[in-house]
């Protein structure tokens, strides 16, 4: 998995993966498999670290969804997040839905 797109950084409970730059959909698509694939492997916590994140495609709104109904949204946190990103996310109607707002 390309490591300018993602990191993981794996806690007690706790998988951080830490996304950066663009999330457009050529960037989604080179890491989405392995990120379901680790994703699958914890029973904690999965917190998207969007500090680095500059742009979200709806590809990314599609992972976070994917992601969302795999661990539930209990289980699934998204911090740091640009506003210009957050705007993305509230016109999508997914920041209410996740439990964001």
């Amino acid at each position: 998995m390309p490591s300018d797109v993602v990191q993981f950084s794996d806690g007690e409970k706790l998988l951080v993966c830490g996304f950066m730059g663009p999330m457009n959909a050529e960037r989604c698509q080179q890491v989405q498999d392995d990120l379901l694939d680790k994703i699958g492997q914890t029973d904690g916590i999965v917190n998207f670290d969007m500090k680095e994140v500059t742009f979200a495609s709806s590809s990314f709104l599609r992972i976070v969804l994917t992601v969302n109904k795999r661990v539930g949204k209990d289980r699934l946190k998204i911090t740091n997040v640009d506003p210009q990103v957050k705007k993305v996310f509230k016109m999508s109607g997914l920041w209410d839905a996740l439990g964001m707002g």
